[in-house]
């Protein structure tokens, strides 16, 4: 998983882990993973019931310009995408929510 070296700062702070930590501690997939994870995880937290916010947030940070977005789409997800400013957060939307739409096709509904 992609964690920029200020976010894995701060998520080592908050994680606690690994002891003296340091921004290529990031290219070890335990590291990478975990904090991904735990990212991804504030994210949904913050956003609620809002997959594409999740996505968003996790591509492009938790700015104010995100939280507008938020704002102007309501809960309309296809809306949300059209309003992201970032031609690389909307490309990542789309792919991860392509990629989910196809494992949902294989092997149904998450429980």
């Amino acid at each position: 998983m992609q964690i920029m070296p200020a976010t894995g700062a701060v998520l080592a702070e908050r994680v606690g882990w690994p002891l003296d930590y340091s921004s290529l501690d990031l290219y070890r997939p335990l590291v990478s993973v975990t904090y991904g994870i735990h990212n991804l995880d504030l994210e949904r937290y913050y956003f609620g019931d809002h997959p594409f916010a999740w996505l968003a947030a996790y591509n492009a940070g938790r700015s104010g310009e995100m939280l507008a977005w938020r704002q102007l789409a309501g809960n309309d997800p296809d809306l949300f995408v059209e309003v992201v400013r970032y031609e690389e957060t909307r490309t990542y939307i789309r792919h991860i929510y392509e990629v989910f739409a196809m494992y949902r096709s294989l092997y149904g509904a998450i429980p």
